[in-house]
């Protein structure tokens, strides 16, 4: 990335999605960065087995 597109991606303000722990967006709520928080776990708790098999039935 050239420095002048990373100028042009920090000169505004930060906007944050947090997905899962709400410890991050907590932090950056506290100095005053605008958050969307989502309740975001990966799927079959992390079992990629397990995730691998409900894919297959589309669940």
């Amino acid at each position: 990335m050239s420095d002048e597109a990373v100028d042009r991606l920090l000169s505004g303000p930060v906007e944050v999605i947090n997905l899962g722990l709400d410890v991050f967006a907590q932090d950056l709520e506290a100095r005053g960065e605008a958050v969307q928080a989502t309740d975001w776990r990966p799927p079959a708790g992390g079992d990629a087995k397990l995730a691998e098999l409900l894919a297959k039935l589309g669940i």
